[in-house]
């Protein structure tokens, strides 16, 4: 493994959602890897039972933002269920990969079924309440409520989801909330943070929320154009990306297979500096309970004393409103870029 580019040390310092990786060698490059490989890949699929009226049996060219909010949804389910520690691959050696995560895969397969709760079908019919017809290209505040709808809605699943909105955060209202739901909170803070790109007085604040352990991942990416991102390296940001190509999947006595399980998981590391990227985004966070909420509520403060805070963190919003005349209009400054 090289080290260097053009004679010039590079930055061996990675974060993955939380966690740490200096590859200073090929042990702790290894496990770099190994994390990043365990993170739930969804991407644009065909041959999939059609959707709506349009008769729609792929997503390819308009489910890239669907796609990303199944993968934050994913992780955080994955957190939930196995534990931030859980890898896929076993033993490299051998290439045994686990199927411990085949129940939150089977939410996502690409079926109108009852139990396929995330799955493609259910996002769109459910986007059709915010104006988005089967097709329609999503914004990460659009793609957001759609997540708070469906998860909200189902009873099987022990975690709510709150979505902030003004780019303010009312910690009254956040602790009431976790305090009246006793689930696991699935917290979604959509952003603009700049006019064509992030503004760069931001950067930094961006990458210290990927350090702290209740991140999973940011949505954001491009106009037409989503990206998941789950970690940074200097000033690129690491990410998953749904625009490959797959088959539509078949739950079977035989899922999930070894391809199958391929298609669900990236195998090389992507990265795009941040200085690319569109500056509307969504922050998400996996908080277990009301103490765990106020270590974020910390973490928050600590991270705006040293960083310039991209919301605002206030005990308790004020009441007064402005006016809207189209509140499911979320995703105008997002398209018209």
């Amino acid at each position: 493994m090289n080290f260097f580019n053009n004679n010039k040390k590079i930055n061996l310092v990675h974060w993955i959602l939380g966690k740490k990786y200096n590859i200073k060698n090929d042990y702790e490059y290894k496990k770099l890897i190994s994390d990043y490989k365990s993170r739930i890949l969804m991407t644009y699929r065909y041959n999939f039972i059609p959707i709506g009226n349009n008769k729609l049996s792929s997503d390819i060219g308009w489910g890239c933002m669907i796609r990303s909010g199944q993968m934050i949804l994913a992780e955080i389910l994955l957190r939930s269920l196995l534990g931030r520690s859980w890898r896929l691959i076993k033993d490299a050696s051998k290439k045994h990969y686990s199927i411990a995560h085949k129940d939150i895969l089977e939410y996502f397969l690409d079926k109108p079924h009852h139990k396929c709760y995330f799955s493609i079908h259910k996002f769109s019919h459910l986007g059709l309440k915010f104006g988005k017809n089967e097709g329609d290209w999503y914004g990460p505040e659009t793609i957001s409520h759609v997540i708070k709808d469906l998860v909200n809605s189902n009873d099987s699943i022990n975690m709510s989801v709150y979505v902030t909105s003004g780019s303010i955060l009312s910690k009254k209202k956040l602790l009431k909330f976790c305090n009246k739901t006793n689930f696991k909170l699935f917290l979604l803070i959509p952003l603009r943070l700049g006019l064509n790109k992030v503004n760069p007085i931001y950067h930094k604040t961006l990458f210290k929320f990927l350090e702290m352990k209740q991140s999973v991942g940011i949505i954001g990416g491009k106009p037409r154009y989503s990206l998941y991102f789950v970690g940074y390296n200097n000033n690129d940001l690491i990410y998953l990306d749904p625009h490959n190509v797959n088959n539509s999947i078949e739950n079977n006595k035989l899922f999930p297979t070894m391809k199958d399980l391929e298609s669900y998981h990236s195998l090389n590391l992507k990265m795009i500096n941040i200085n690319n990227i569109d500056p509307s985004l969504a922050l998400g966070f996996c908080i277990k309970n009301s103490v765990d909420l106020e270590i974020f509520f910390e973490n928050v403060k600590n991270i705006f004393d040293n960083y310039n805070p991209i919301f605002e963190l206030v005990y308790e919003k004020n009441k007064f409103k402005l006016p809207s005349n189209n509140k499911n209009n979320f995703d105008n400054d997002w398209e018209i870029l």
